[in-house]
């Protein structure tokens, strides 16, 4: 018998490595298995055209909130085009409201429901030994005549007892996935969890060892999607320093840490790190006390900008701050005061903004009216309006986001913005609410994906700034720093295309009310 275990890539940086896992629990099955992550851009004919050439008996078909509904739609042409093969979904997208997945979805025939690997091995060994006993597998969901039968989430899988991922795998020299532990300690309203979401970690001594296996590699990256990484202080400080001191001079570690658990002894070691070996995303969501405790995250408000500006100024770890658009509660007025001190937390490093969305297995999915919420249907379920933003309103802070990540989210333009506000005397959200009001004015959102373009965006919508300043030599500095900032960015060759073509960007007006200014002063 021929498994086809499949995917495509995605946003979603734990399908990657779930396949992983997956192929290597039943590589050594009797059962011919493979292995195909299609690429994103990859059409439904081609996925189609591929599997149902290859004559398989079973195809599982891994789906997060990015491309369910991509893998559906070729799920249906496979199914139609050779009615006896089983067609199998798994991922935590259909984790939840399983029975009603599967009734909408005739071509699926299974569901592996929560951690995969061991109701796939289950599943697999019972069709092997011709035993069919679906009803003995936890965490599986079947067809029995016009009935769907849901079982119970299996039992939490014990990490040391799964292979590593890599073991089958180059982990070459690019970006490497990597979870260290399951299960969460982050119970935000919109994190996505299942009913026992208990921290279970892999042992120090096997986490060491396939560092060690990276570093050999010289991987570029190596990515922890552990949520948080730092649940518990001692062990992420023993991890810290083993990756410290045994620093190749090439690989750079991410986590996802919880700022407000970082402790003085942390900190200190950090800052011995190689510069930009260790880079941190730190999930401020809000600075708004009352907003966090909606959203079920109790932080010590002022302990956690604390052990932010303290991890920046050590100078050595690259330090991403995110801000949440959309959370209960808080208005624009409050998301920019957020903003406006994550900004001034930040001295100079990346600040981003992260929607919300309403996600299967989340709190806010299941209390939306209660939270005044309003989400789409369809994944990946992006917050239409609040109780407290109309959709006008998140609307235009999706955009201020997106011009946030366009010119901060990499630190590209970091003296340039820095020096916009101290001319202009504007808070950082106004300056980038009014940029963003520029662009969409001028229909240039087509142009943001250049960073050529982005400078002589900024140079434009400067201009018209300064001219209340009615000081010239502030705006022919503005644009040497641009320039310079621009300058780190490109290559030679790019530079000097871009000085052929100058500092002109065509504009094209768009009719538009004009926007009034949230009240952001600080309470």
């Amino acid at each position: 018998m021929k498994l086809l275990l499949t995917t495509t890539k995605s946003d979603n940086n734990h399908t990657g490595l779930a396949m992983k896992y997956l192929y290597s629990v039943v590589a050594d099955s009797p059962m011919d298995t493979t292995l195909r992550i299609f690429d994103r851009s990859a059409g439904y004919i081609e996925m189609y055209e591929e599997i149902a050439g290859n004559q398989y008996n079973i195809v599982y078909f891994h789906c997060d909130e990015y491309n369910v509904a991509k893998l559906l739609h070729v799920a249906e042409m496979v199914k139609k085009a050779i009615p006896s093969i089983a067609i199998i979904f798994g991922g935590m997208e259909v984790s939840f409201a399983t029975r009603m997945f599967m009734k909408d979805h005739p071509q699926v025939d299974y569901v592996i429901r929560g951690e995969g690997e061991r109701v796939l091995f289950s599943f697999i060994k019972s069709i092997m030994n011709y035993e069919y006993d679906f009803e003995n597998i936890a965490g599986l969901a079947y067809r029995e005549d016009d009935t769907v039968v849901v079982n119970p989430y299996d039992a939490p899988i014990d990490l040391e007892s799964l292979p590593f991922p890599y073991e089958r795998f180059e982990a070459g020299k690019g970006t490497v996935y990597y979870e260290s532990i399951r299960g969460t300690s982050d119970r935000s309203v919109y994190s996505q969890h299942l009913p026992d979401a208990r921290v279970r970690t892999l042992s120090l001594g096997r986490i060491c060892t396939e560092i060690r296996y990276f570093l050999a590699c010289e991987a570029q990256k190596v990515v922890f999607l552990d949520r948080w990484f730092n649940y518990n202080s001692e062990r992420a400080y023993r991890i810290f320093e083993y990756i410290i001191h045994n620093d190749n001079g090439v690989t750079s570690f991410e986590f996802n840490i919880n700022g407000d658990e970082l402790d003085e002894e942390t900190l200190r070691l950090l800052s011995e790190a190689r510069n930009g070996q260790i880079i941190l995303n730190v999930d401020l969501a809000s600075t708004n006390s009352e907003v966090l405790a909606a959203v079920g995250r109790n932080e010590n408000v002022y302990r956690l900008m604390y052990n932010i500006t303290k991890l920046i100024q050590s100078g050595n770890v690259k330090t991403n701050i995110i801000v949440r658009a959309g959370l209960p509660m808080e208005s624009e007025e409050m998301f920019a005061r957020s903003f406006n001190k994550a900004y001034g937390m930040a001295e100079g490093m990346p600040v981003h903004i992260e929607d919300i969305r309403a996600g299967k297995g989340t709190m806010l999915r299941e209390e939306a009216k209660r939270f005044g919420y309003s989400y789409s249907e369809e994944a990946p379920y992006d917050i239409i309006s609040t109780g407290y933003m109309n959709a006008d309103e998140l609307l235009k802070l999706r955009f201020i986001a997106k011009t946030v990540e366009s010119y901060i989210g990499d630190g590209g333009f970091k003296d340039s913005i820095p020096k916009m506000l101290n001319d202009t005397g504007l808070r950082p959200y106004e300056l980038f609410r009014s940029l963003s009001a520029y662009i969409r004015r001028n229909a240039l959102s087509g142009k943001m994906k250049k960073k050529e373009h982005l400078a002589r965006i900024l140079y434009s919508f400067a201009g018209g700034l300064y001219d209340e300043l009615s000081d010239a030599i502030k705006l022919d500095y503005l644009r040497d720093v641009i320039y310079s900032d621009l300058s780190d960015q490109l290559s030679e060759e790019a530079m000097r295309k871009f000085d052929r073509k100058g500092w002109d960007i065509s504009v094209k007006a768009v009719e538009e009310v004009p926007e009034e200014e949230p009240d952001t002063e600080e309470i």
